[in-house]
């Protein structure tokens, strides 16, 4: 068995220290949308003459960028998951959280291998521990988030994933530590 790591959660909810800690317990390949996509996405979005960072609001972002990210992402996945490798996704995938045959669906347009299995790691943490995290990270991706905090929070916090066909592991994060060590030994011990 070769289990997909799909790690949720706000921004700002320490989403990477948990999947970076996954990724070495259980020797699986990391990938943070983020890096695989942002240079890429960034350009794309400067040649529409939009800032290089601007998300949350952007129409050109959600409708034809965000659905290249994540196809980018799941592709790379599956081509580890063929090999027998681990992967740890970290990344939001709030936008697709209502379609409840989301991960079934992946499964079949990526042909994952009939043993991977599929987990998803929710990763809680309350509203005053996301908007500290953002503040003292100063991305500038952030912005909106931070100055729109209660329409952000609302809809980040109301974000329910309504996934089926995988395995649902909940964590709580609003410990400060240094890595998440803790809370990956924790999923770890909740999946047996």
């Amino acid at each position: 068995m070769t289990r997909a790591f799909f790690v949720i959660g706000p921004a700002g909810s320490g989403k990477s220290r948990v999947a970076k800690e996954l990724a070495k317990r259980v020797g699986g390949l990391y990938l943070d949308k983020d890096v695989v996509c942002n240079g890429f996405t960034g350009m794309l979005l400067e040649s529409r003459g939009y800032d290089a960072s601007e998300r949350d609001g952007n129409d050109y972002y959600r409708d034809d960028l965000m659905p290249m990210e994540y196809r980018t992402l799941l592709g790379i996945g599956a081509d580890n998951l063929a090999l027998g490798t681990p992967v740890i996704f970290d990344a939001p995938f709030g936008a697709y959280f209502a379609d409840d045959a989301f991960v079934e669906n992946v499964r079949a347009e990526f042909s994952w291998p009939e043993d991977a299995e599929p987990v998803v790691v929710h990763v809680k943490v309350d509203g005053e521990t996301v908007r500290t995290r953002l503040i003292a990270r100063g991305l500038s991706r952030d912005a909106w988030k931070l100055e729109h905090w209660d329409e952000f929070w609302a809809k980040a916090s109301g974000a329910t994933c309504a996934w089926v066909g995988a395995k649902h592991v909940t964590v709580d994060n609003n410990a400060d530590t240094e890595s998440g060590e803790s809370v990956a030994d924790e999923v770890l011990a909740q999946l047996g």
